[in-house]
């Protein structure tokens, strides 16, 4: 993208964000919702401040981010090497079409109670079902991408004589990456709304336990700080995210 664009699309983002705190203040500022449920975007700036110093909000952040990582990384692992074993053998392929399609459409905040049962409150059952909840994408997407695979770089590889494992690897994965990606950047906002979820249903630690307690309290201008947060750091996560994909898939077709 060129600076010019890049500037365009900065001032843009500066343009929505001030069109929203002003319907935000105009919304309050004319009654429609009452101030007790929804503060001015000043009492919810001034907030914040005392919410980044709150070692409790602190400590239930740092236990989120370690179980989405913790989720990202094991979902990641297994549904990849699932998908690639799945898909490389023809007489696995329908049985796990029929277990995906099974599996996929249960919610995964509907297992929360199985989980509490499970696991407890704590960061287990969290991990658990936000698993749960992005295994299936990323295998999806793994498939997916195993079967857009180049017959011709296939026959290649067997002409060479090429073992099955070479194959995966040197073939077959590269060649899946993109859609592997794809599935891994849907799963990681997954894994967080999931995980943020179970804690403001019922665990024991984390950023959305905390909300809870300030809910509680009365003090809907620290909960909506709080959220504005999450929804940055979301934010952020996912420019990340796009911006290491396409540095991988630039890399990846190049070899």
């Amino acid at each position: 993208m060129t600076r010019d664009g890049k500037l365009g699309g900065a001032m843009l983002a500066l343009l929505g964000t001030a069109s929203l705190l002003t319907a935000w203040q105009l919304i309050i500022s004319f009654g429609l919702v009452p101030e007790a449920s929804i503060p001015t975007p000043w009492s919810v700036a001034q907030a914040l401040p005392a919410l980044l110093t709150d070692r409790d909000f602190l400590n239930g952040a740092l236990d989120t981010v370690t179980s989405w990582a913790v989720t990202v990384a094991i979902g990641s692992s297994a549904a990849v090497v699932i998908g690639l074993v799945t898909s490389s053998v023809p007489f696995l392929r329908r049985p796990t079409a029929v277990v995906v399609d099974t599996f996929r459409s249960v919610p995964a905040t509907a297992l929360i109670p199985i989980g509490v049962v499970f696991f407890g409150l704590g960061s287990q059952m969290k991990i658990s079902i936000a698993l749960y909840a992005i295994f299936w994408p990323i295998l999806i997407n793994t498939v997916y991408g195993v079967a857009s695979t180049e017959p011709m770089r296939l026959d290649a590889a067997r002409s060479m004589r090429w073992p099955w494992w070479r194959r995966q690897v040197f073939v077959i994965l590269p060649s899946a990456i993109p859609s592997i990606l794809t599935g891994i950047r849907i799963a990681t906002g997954v894994s967080l709304i999931v995980i943020i979820s179970t804690e403001l249903l019922g665990a024991r630690n984390g950023v959305g336990t905390v909300l809870v307690q300030y809910t509680q309290a009365l003090r809907p201008d620290v909960v909506y700080a709080g959220v504005l947060l999450l929804g940055m750091a979301g934010a952020l996560l996912f420019g990340l995210l796009v911006q290491g994909e396409r540095r991988l898939v630039r890399w990846a077709s190049v070899g």
